[in-house]
């Protein structure tokens, strides 16, 4: 089997749970709205046969495909180990399901982007499996999040890799910008970056109220 023959095969198991999560209008499924955008597009030029994908392309193809199924792998463990398979049970969590999300997409990031051989790499992956261990433990006790932790992420992950001056450009965040190019969207805003940035400004702008 081909690397299309393998996306459909995933999109038909994946079907229920895809399903269920949009008609719950899930903050959960919401992150993934435009690599999965992306990959249908592609998925279709192929099938239909309207033309060859470029280098390019079959690059972004196998990035996004490579990128959902390692989450929606995580997302199923979650809802079984966690949650009982109580797809409402674990909405009612989903600012906390999708921190501990970013929180492993900083991990990979991290991995991805700096050398073994960094003298602080080790350091720095303990600083973010702590705070993912943070995370978890309130997934456990099936508890949402407070916005402060998803402050307390972006200033952990600021440090980590500014002083390594390197920008952080998250996979959901690219898949928007090419969601745009092929004109799969037109108004819609960067769902990855809108969202975490919501739960920093709220909580910034309640201890600035005094509240």
């Amino acid at each position: 089997m081909d690397i299309f023959t393998d996306y459909a095969n995933w999109k038909i198991e994946k079907y229920d749970l895809i399903t269920m999560l949009n008609e719950l209008d899930s903050n959960i499924i919401k992150r993934y709205q435009n690599v999965l955008l992306v990959l249908d597009y592609l998925y279709q030029i192929v099938v239909d046969k309207k033309r060859a994908l470029t280098e390019d392309e079959e690059v972004i193809f196998g990035t996004g495909f490579e990128y959902v199924d390692n989450n929606f792998i995580t997302i199923e463990e979650i809802l079984k180990n966690n949650f009982n398979n109580n797809i409402k049970e674990m909405e009612s969590c989903a600012k906390t399901v999708n921190l501990f999300l970013y929180t492993l997409d900083f991990e990979d990031e991290l991995l991805n982007l700096v050398p073994d051989n960094d003298v602080t790499l080790k350091a720095d992956m303990a600083k973010l499996e702590a705070f993912e261990d943070e995370v978890n433990t309130y997934l456990n006790n099936k508890i949402d999040v407070d916005d402060a932790l998803f402050v307390k992420l972006d200033e952990l992950t600021d440090a980590i890799f500014t002083k390594r001056n390197l920008e952080v450009n998250p996979i959901d965040s690219i898949f928007y910008q090419i969601a745009e190019t092929y004109g799969l969207i037109s108004s819609e805003d960067d769902v990855y970056n809108s969202y975490i940035n919501e739960m920093i400004n709220h909580d910034k702008t309640c201890h600035h109220d005094g509240h």
